[in-house]
């Protein structure tokens, strides 16, 4: 397995390959081209920032039956795809707050894709070749206004509302990792990723046959059951297998 992030340096940022406690430096984007630039730093002199830059953030709905029967849906056959919006993103210690403090806001963990190289009607066959890595996500969902609108891209692309990281992960395997969200140190959401309905592969086959994707972009491939309410205060900690995990705080967002 190969980690990537991005870091920032006092003013800079960059990206990096994670190699134990050194940070080597990245002449591009991971996603790109991985040409290090011979500069090496230790991680304990950065800071952690977002190690995705997409230009589509894609979310999927519906991918594990026990979300399906929680949420009181029904199978569709096919991924549910919408768009969230790439300014939504919030990296790795990163402060999710909450637009509307007095709607109901949930939780929902779960794998994200990274695309490597241009994907367009891709076979199913073909459509990990197209995968660059895969890192942890949240989909936080305010369900009031879920409820009363009929497209899902309002109510979960609020500012801070899709924390990733902390990192990148590429060759490694995921068809059965330990997927866990852990609000306030409780568990609160447990599952393995091969209790998804749709796999990766459909999952990319499927969206390529919509859009062209692009190198960078990402895909949140759905959550399992136990999604719940997230209040000011509390503190996330997202994980998958034996990635280091992906932690938030929470907060109410600021009116003025």
């Amino acid at each position: 397995m190969r980690t990537f992030g991005g870091f920032v340096s006092g003013d800079e940022f960059f990206y990096g390959e994670l190699r134990g406690d050194e940070v080597y430096a990245l002449a591009h984007p991971h996603w790109i081209d991985v040409t290090p630039t011979g500069e090496v730093r230790k991680l304990a002199d950065v800071d952690v920032d977002l190690p995705v830059a997409p230009s589509k953030l894609i979310a999927v709905g519906l991918n594990y039956a026990d979300h399906i029967a929680e949420m009181k849906r029904t199978p569709l056959g096919t991924p549910l795809i919408w768009f969230k919006a790439p300014s939504s993103l919030l990296p790795h210690n990163g402060t999710i707050e909450i637009a509307f403090p007095e709607h109901q806001t949930d939780f929902e963990v779960e794998l994200a894709i990274v695309i490597g190289a241009l994907a367009k009607d891709l076979p199913m066959k073909r459509a990990l070749d197209h995968v660059f890595g895969y890192t942890v996500g949240l989909d936080m969902s305010d369900r009031d206004l879920q409820k009363s609108e009929k497209q899902f891209g309002r109510c979960k692309s609020f500012d801070t509302y899709t924390p990733v990281g902390p990192f990148v992960h590429s060759d490694v395997d995921i068809s059965d990792l330990p997927i866990e969200l852990r609000q306030n140190g409780e568990v609160r959401q447990q599952a393995r990723t091969s209790q998804m309905i749709c796999s990766v592969a459909e999952i990319v086959s499927f969206a390529s046959r919509a859009m062209t994707l692009m190198p960078g972009d990402v895909i949140l491939t759905g959550t399992p059951s136990g999604v719940g309410a997230i209040r000011a205060g509390d503190e996330l900690e997202a994980k998958i297998g034996d990635w280091p995990p992906l932690r938030n705080r929470v907060t109410d967002a600021r009116c003025d």
